[in-house]
């Protein structure tokens, strides 16, 4: 299969597996309000409860990055598919512009979560507590309990998720940058520099590893459209409180517990004051 096929099957697949993404969720939704939590949450509101707000800068910081990477997502998919004439060069410069965005985002919540007064880093590792949960956590979100294990500030789907999203993120990057052939570095451009030396000579030239690093930079930007919906979606429906308190929209509560009233949570246990994570950090 050729190189312009193997775009077309992608285009394909990608938009029939979103479809299937967005029908999931309406039946999701549906199933939300046949098991009455819809009832519960937003007639009743029965919101989960928080015993602290996140800090501004994290919030700023997430604000910033998701509003850049809806922008990055619309202008590479209109760089695919231009649906009016003469936008391409102004998309391209307006899509690198926020990638280095992104990037100085990324590089600063790395930085605050492992170096800065307030590190979080730990909140985000998943400890064998999480993945001992996993199995009630997925049983919540799929209706099968109406109780969600509480172990930790984010549950291991949560985890798991930003650590993908931080994996895939990197990947971006470095496939974006492949794909900028302007000889502006000492004469060499960032496809000649990231894979023009090594895969170019692996397939035959540099021309073909950009070709390469662009199909895999178009598919980690459906698997980014794709997990952002459903995040989106999740944050919409699940905790609203905390999702306006996020983008400095309302002021959440804080009342200094975690679920719902209704919800049997087992008794919060002590944690360890340094838990040993086991998948990343």
């Amino acid at each position: 299969m050729d190189l312009i096929a193997l775009n077309i099957w992608l285009d394909n697949i990608f938009v029939v597996l979103y479809m299937l993404v967005l029908l999931f969720l309406v039946v999701h939704f549906v199933a939300g309000i046949l098991k009455g939590r819809f009832r519960m949450k937003f007639l009743e509101h029965k919101w989960p409860e928080h015993d602290h707000s996140v800090p501004v800068l994290p919030k700023t910081l997430h604000a910033t990055h998701m509003t850049s990477m809806v922008i990055l997502g619309a202008t590479g998919m209109y760089i695919r598919f231009p649906y009016f004439y003469g936008g391409r060069t102004t998309m391209r410069y307006i899509h690198y512009t926020f990638m280095i965005i992104v990037c100085v985002i990324l590089v600063w919540r790395i930085w605050y979560a492992f170096y800065s007064k307030a590190r979080d880093w730990r909140e985000f590792a998943v400890t064998r507590k999480d993945l001992n949960s996993a199995l009630g956590v997925l049983a919540y979100y799929g209706y099968f309990s109406n109780k969600k294990p509480h172990v930790a500030k984010y549950n291991v789907m949560q985890k798991l998720s930003y650590q993908l999203f931080l994996v895939m993120m990197v990947l971006m990057a470095i496939t974006g940058f492949s794909l900028v052939t302007k000889d502006f570095i000492f004469g060499y451009s960032p496809r000649d520099l990231i894979v023009g030396w090594w895969l170019g000579a692996m397939v035959g030239s540099v021309d073909l590893a950009g070709w390469y690093a662009r199909i895999l930079h178009y598919i980690l930007n459906w698997g980014f459209i794709i997990m952002t919906t459903v995040h989106v979606y999740l944050s919409a429906t699940e905790d609203v409180p905390c999702t306006l308190d996020f983008f400095g929209i309302k002021k959440m509560e804080i009342k200094g517990g975690h679920g719902h009233d209704e919800e049997a949570h087992e008794p919060a246990r002590p944690e360890p004051p340094s838990p040993e994570p086991v998948l990343g950090s």
